[in-house]
């Protein structure tokens, strides 16, 4: 029962840093789940809270924009779950120790490059690195999400693509979509849902995390936009570096 609560009260808090700001749930809850559980576990359990917590972007797709960004991004698509894929099937044989470890470097990595010493910097870098390698750069932000539920390097390469917001936001929406519920499926099949109570728990963990998303959402509207980004990255920092110094 304790354990219950405090996996529900994870799945909230990742749900009030998403609706706060519009990112960091995968990063914040992901990392603490893995403090309770296999992070294999952890990151199937977190499949459909993340998609119920996008619910609102992907609702706002219309049929002919879903059909558009697939058309137009099939390349990447398809290399994102072929990627999803093995950073999945190696969720089932690889230690626990190093999925933390890449899930915590990742969390130090992502509040570091918001920064504003390092953004710049950053920025220029996946700037030359993201125009002409779509299927390399796809394959491994597969692997990556498909291994830890972080998706912070497709944002990226979305953002290098000068796309306007209407575009930008119908292409991230299209891809949760397809990755999440191939990923369902995938967790399903391969054991990581670790039988029926698993994905149960997960489905019933996807109530909590939308009414989190909404509360946050609520929330920072009242509240400078500043000083709310500053706190959910120095929250997500905190968590990476708790999960690389457990």
């Amino acid at each position: 029962m304790e354990q219950l609560l405090a996996i529900t009260a994870i799945i909230i808090l990742g749900g009030l840093i998403k609706g706060l700001n519009g990112f960091g749930y995968a990063l914040v809850s992901t990392p603490l789940l893995g403090l309770l559980m296999p992070i294999e576990q952890a990151v199937a359990l977190m499949i459909i809270p993340l998609l119920a917590a996008n619910a609102e972007l992907i609702f706002r797709i219309e049929r002919k924009e879903l059909v558009n960004c697939i058309e137009n991004f099939s390349g990447l698509i398809t290399s994102l779950l072929i990627g999803a894929t093995v950073g999945m099937l190696l969720l089932n044989w690889i230690p626990t120790r190093p999925l933390e470890i890449a899930v915590g470097v990742t969390a130090v990595i992502f509040s570091a490059s918001k920064s504003r010493f390092f953004h710049e910097k950053i920025s220029k870098i996946s700037e030359i690195c993201f125009k002409s390698w779509e299927p390399a750069i796809g394959f491994f932000s597969g692997i990556v999400y498909g291994a830890s539920n972080v998706a912070v390097t497709v944002v990226a390469y979305l953002n290098s693509r000068d796309l306007t917001q209407e575009k930008f936001t119908a292409t991230l929406a299209a891809i949760i979509l397809i990755l999440s519920i191939y990923r369902i499926f995938l967790a399903n099949v391969t054991g990581l849902y670790a039988g029926n109570e698993k994905f149960l728990l997960s489905l019933l963990l996807s109530a909590p995390a939308l009414i989190a998303v909404k509360t946050g959402t609520e929330i920072s509207d009242h509240l400078p936009q500043k000083f709310v980004e500053q706190l959910s990255l120095l929250t997500i920092a905190v968590i990476g570096l708790r999960l690389l110094l457990v």
